[in-house]
């Protein structure tokens, strides 16, 4: 449980933009990680949401594009701005071999299980 509790709309647009997502990717898990999850954001701060994917990884850009479209969906339903970050199992579990592993070690340190 996080150190603070997370505003119910934001939980909300998260777990509906996760389980959109689970409809068109094999998911490992997600973290609402960011200002939300540690507790320091501002009113029009957006929800970043680190979608955890299983398998090989997948091209980055049209995976990062795919969860955008339903993270766009899901803002013109809540009025909740969700980015999401793909990452790749294989990267989570590797964070060292991944492109940008200092943002992985965010996610980990600031996670909040979704």
């Amino acid at each position: 449980m996080p150190p603070h509790p997370i505003d119910p709309n934001t939980l909300a647009a998260a777990r509906l933009f996760i389980g959109r997502t689970a409809g068109h990717f094999r998911l490992a898990g997600a973290l609402l990680f960011g200002s939300r999850a540690r507790g320091d954001h501002r009113a029009q701060s957006d929800t970043d949401v680190a979608v955890l994917l299983s398998g090989a990884p997948g091209p980055f850009l049209e995976t990062k594009l795919a969860l955008a479209d339903i993270a766009y969906d899901v803002l013109l339903e809540t009025g909740v701005l969700i980015q999401p970050l793909p990452i790749w199992q294989s990267e989570w579990d590797c964070p060292e071999s991944s492109t940008h592993p200092r943002l992985l070690e965010n996610v980990k340190r600031d996670g909040v299980p979704l």
